[in-house]
Protein backbone atom coordinates (compact mmCIF):
# COMPACT_ATOMS: atom_id res chain seq x y z
CA UNK A 1 0.00 0.00 0.00
CA UNK A 2 1.47 3.37 -1.02
CA UNK A 3 1.14 6.21 1.46
CA UNK A 4 2.19 9.79 1.49
CA UNK A 5 3.05 11.68 4.63
CA UNK A 6 1.57 15.11 5.05
CA UNK A 7 2.45 16.98 8.23
CA UNK A 8 3.20 13.65 9.89
CA UNK A 9 -0.10 12.03 8.91
CA UNK A 10 -0.18 8.89 6.76
CA UNK A 11 -2.63 9.39 3.87
CA UNK A 12 -3.52 6.75 1.31
CA UNK A 13 -2.21 7.47 -2.17
CA UNK A 14 -4.45 7.86 -5.22
CA UNK A 15 -3.60 4.36 -6.42
CA UNK A 16 -5.43 2.98 -3.35
CA UNK A 17 -8.70 4.62 -4.33
CA UNK A 18 -11.46 2.48 -5.86
CA UNK A 19 -11.41 2.65 -9.67
CA UNK A 20 -13.99 4.88 -11.31
CA UNK A 21 -16.32 2.82 -13.47
CA UNK A 22 -16.17 3.75 -17.17
CA UNK A 23 -19.97 3.85 -17.30
CA UNK A 24 -21.53 6.29 -14.86
CA UNK A 25 -25.09 7.33 -15.63
CA UNK A 26 -27.74 9.21 -13.71
CA UNK A 27 -31.19 8.02 -14.78
CA UNK A 28 -34.27 10.15 -14.15
CA UNK A 29 -37.98 9.62 -14.69
CA UNK A 30 -40.22 12.67 -14.37
CA UNK A 31 -44.01 12.41 -14.28
CA UNK A 32 -45.61 14.93 -16.62
CA UNK A 33 -48.83 14.96 -14.57
CA UNK A 34 -47.42 15.44 -11.07
CA UNK A 35 -43.84 16.54 -11.62
CA UNK A 36 -42.64 13.73 -9.34
CA UNK A 37 -39.04 12.76 -10.04
CA UNK A 38 -37.35 9.38 -9.52
CA UNK A 39 -33.58 9.16 -9.86
CA UNK A 40 -30.97 6.43 -9.66
CA UNK A 41 -27.27 6.17 -10.29
CA UNK A 42 -25.95 3.29 -12.38
CA UNK A 43 -22.28 2.43 -12.58
CA UNK A 44 -21.02 -0.36 -14.84
CA UNK A 45 -17.57 -1.97 -14.97
CA UNK A 46 -17.81 -2.63 -12.00
CA UNK A 47 -21.54 -2.50 -11.30
CA UNK A 48 -22.43 0.04 -8.67
CA UNK A 49 -24.96 2.65 -7.66
CA UNK A 50 -28.48 2.29 -6.38
CA UNK A 51 -30.27 0.86 -9.43
CA UNK A 52 -32.39 -2.09 -8.18
CA UNK A 53 -31.36 -4.26 -11.16
CA UNK A 54 -27.88 -2.87 -11.79
CA UNK A 55 -26.29 -5.99 -13.31
CA UNK A 56 -29.15 -6.52 -15.79
CA UNK A 57 -29.34 -2.80 -16.66
CA UNK A 58 -25.57 -2.70 -17.30
CA UNK A 59 -25.92 -5.74 -19.56
CA UNK A 60 -28.70 -4.05 -21.52
CA UNK A 61 -26.64 -0.86 -21.92
CA UNK A 62 -23.63 -2.87 -23.05
CA UNK A 63 -25.76 -4.75 -25.61
CA UNK A 64 -26.96 -1.37 -26.96
CA UNK A 65 -23.38 0.02 -26.84
CA UNK A 66 -24.67 2.94 -24.79
CA UNK A 67 -27.23 4.00 -27.41
CA UNK A 68 -30.50 4.47 -25.52
CA UNK A 69 -32.46 4.37 -28.78
CA UNK A 70 -31.25 0.79 -29.28
CA UNK A 71 -32.32 -0.52 -25.87
CA UNK A 72 -34.48 -3.60 -26.16
CA UNK A 73 -37.55 -3.92 -24.04
CA UNK A 74 -40.32 -6.49 -24.28
CA UNK A 75 -42.10 -6.16 -27.64
CA UNK A 76 -44.90 -8.45 -26.40
CA UNK A 77 -46.02 -6.10 -23.62
CA UNK A 78 -49.45 -4.55 -24.18
CA UNK A 79 -49.70 -1.21 -22.42
CA UNK A 80 -52.95 0.50 -21.43
CA UNK A 81 -53.99 3.39 -23.63
CA UNK A 82 -53.90 5.81 -20.72
CA UNK A 83 -52.04 9.06 -21.27
CA UNK A 84 -49.91 9.69 -18.20
CA UNK A 85 -46.73 11.08 -19.77
CA UNK A 86 -43.29 10.47 -18.31
CA UNK A 87 -39.95 11.84 -19.40
CA UNK A 88 -36.93 9.57 -19.16
CA UNK A 89 -33.47 11.08 -19.09
CA UNK A 90 -29.92 9.74 -18.91
CA UNK A 91 -26.80 11.84 -18.29
CA UNK A 92 -23.27 10.64 -17.75
CA UNK A 93 -20.70 8.50 -19.53
CA UNK A 94 -20.76 5.17 -21.30
CA UNK A 95 -17.34 3.57 -21.61
CA UNK A 96 -15.86 6.99 -20.72
CA UNK A 97 -17.74 8.72 -23.59
CA UNK A 98 -20.30 11.40 -22.61
CA UNK A 99 -23.94 10.45 -23.15
CA UNK A 100 -27.11 12.44 -22.88
CA UNK A 101 -30.58 11.20 -23.78
CA UNK A 102 -34.09 12.44 -23.08
CA UNK A 103 -37.42 11.14 -24.36
CA UNK A 104 -41.11 11.39 -23.49
CA UNK A 105 -43.35 8.32 -23.34
CA UNK A 106 -47.14 8.10 -23.06
CA UNK A 107 -46.95 6.27 -19.73
CA UNK A 108 -44.56 4.28 -17.55
CA UNK A 109 -45.59 1.01 -19.19
CA UNK A 110 -44.52 2.31 -22.61
CA UNK A 111 -41.20 3.48 -21.16
CA UNK A 112 -40.45 0.10 -19.61
CA UNK A 113 -41.68 -1.84 -22.67
CA UNK A 114 -39.26 0.19 -24.81
CA UNK A 115 -36.22 0.40 -22.52
CA UNK A 116 -36.43 -2.82 -20.50
CA UNK A 117 -34.73 -2.83 -17.12
CA UNK A 118 -32.69 0.33 -17.58
CA UNK A 119 -35.55 2.58 -16.42
CA UNK A 120 -37.28 -0.04 -14.24
CA UNK A 121 -36.81 1.61 -10.85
Amino acid sequence: MATATVAGLGLAGAEDAAPTPPTRIFLTITSGATGDVKEVYLGCGPTGGNHPQGEVACGALNDARGNFEKLKGDADVVCPMVYEPVVAEAQGTFDNVPVGWKKEFGNICELNARTGTVFAF
